[in-house]
């Protein structure tokens, strides 16, 4: 079914068409940048031009102009070369098209974040972190949009080109693609281990509040305290796990009447349907930057597997709990992704643009 088809008025439902046109368009914009950087112009985001990037990653932390301004030019025409295909819907090199999709929206949105991907996710509360705003700090949250962008046009292009629906992804009969399907089945499942994963990090800075040293020296939390004036890091610890509780609770809603329709105690709301996006838009978002963060945390991995399972940090030797938030921000985030999709095919009906009734049941 063509990427073409005939839609409603909203822009929103337009989506399949617009979202590959601009991921052309930011392609075409990041492949001139690359090149300008390349050649030596001002305003590099990355390497040392990123003069507040202490405490964000080190992923580009030694990048220079001239070599990632190249690959960024390189990777830039590319995408424009790609986003064209998909538009004229490309079925010979389909399998290049969606790898290429995929691993740039991944690139941009799960990868080159990495601690930064949390403020990201934080946007809307931008007043509350003006401070944070710099250049660099924009570029990245222009990136991620970008990668968001990819992701749809390749979902898009990936749909249209097997003949399906490019809005709902059922093909002729009403059937859904094979990850499509699963993710429906398991929604339950999958939002139940959402709610689990965050307490294993939750856990833990809980633990430390109270003075307990899990998975640390007592030194550590001694030096903690004494860096953030006692009081405030434990509040810090205490804010953490707080945003890991919420979000356990709030997962649950995925699968609860009153995630589909707005509690008594909501006022001005009570009774009316939640809409579908408010709780795919944060649960996605929460997802994509959690599982940034648990990449990022990831790259000690092998450093601490090859040590017994022990870190050395600021010359304090920390224990196997130490590692425990790193599989469980990325089950975290994977997780919550998944059973944010399971909620959004869960609750969509019919689609007013193939007029193909579900042919699954409601999540079991």
């Amino acid at each position: 079914m063509a990427i073409t088809q005939r839609t409603p008025v909203s822009v929103w439902s337009r989506w399949p068409i617009w979202t590959i046109r601009a991921a052309w368009l930011w392609s075409a914009v990041y492949a001139v940048l690359g090149v300008f950087w390349a050649l030596g112009g001002t305003g590099f985001p990355f390497g040392a031009g990123d003069v507040n990037a202490e405490g964000r990653g080190t992923l580009l932390a030694e990048a220079t102009a001239p070599v990632t301004g190249a690959i960024m030019a390189a990777l830039g025409a590319a995408g424009t070369v790609a986003a064209w295909a998909m538009s004229k819907q490309a079925k010979r090199p389909r399998a290049i098209l969606l790898l290429f999709g995929w691993s740039l929206a991944a690139l941009l949105v799960l990868v080159l974040p990495e601690i930064r991907a949390l403020t990201i996710v934080l946007f809307p509360l931008i007043f509350l972190m003006l401070d944070k705003m710099d250049w660099p700090m924009v570029n990245f949250l222009i990136l991620t949009v970008g990668g968001f962008l990819w992701a749809g046009a390749t979902l898009a292009y990936q749909r249209a080109s097997r003949s399906a629906c490019a809005h709902c992804g059922r093909g002729a009969e009403g059937g859904r693609g094979r990850v499509e399907a699963w993710v429906l089945r398991r929604g339950r499942m999958l939002t139940y281990i959402a709610a689990a994963a965050p307490w294993g990090y939750a856990l833990v800075r809980l633990a430390w509040v109270l003075d307990l040293p899990l998975g640390v020296p007592p030194e550590f939390l001694r030096q903690m305290e004494s860096a953030n004036g006692g009081a405030g890091a434990k509040g810090m610890e205490l804010v953490l796990a707080g945003m890991c509780a919420a979000g356990s609770v709030l997962t649950i809603g995925l699968v609860r009447r009153w995630g589909e329709v707005w509690p008594g105690w909501v006022l001005g709301l009570a009774g009316r349907p939640v809409p579908v996006a408010f709780p795919v838009a944060f649960a996605g978002l929460a997802a994509a930057g959690v599982t940034a963060v648990g990449l990022s945390w990831a790259r000690d991995l092998p450093e601490f597997v090859a040590n017994g399972l022990t870190l050395d940090i600021e010359g304090h030797r920390m224990g196997p709990i130490f590692g425990l938030p790193i599989p469980s921000f990325l089950l975290w985030g994977v997780s919550l992704g998944l059973a944010a999709l399971a909620y959004y095919y869960r609750r969509t009906g019919d689609c007013v643009h193939c007029r193909t009734a579900p042919a699954e049941s409601a999540t079991k």
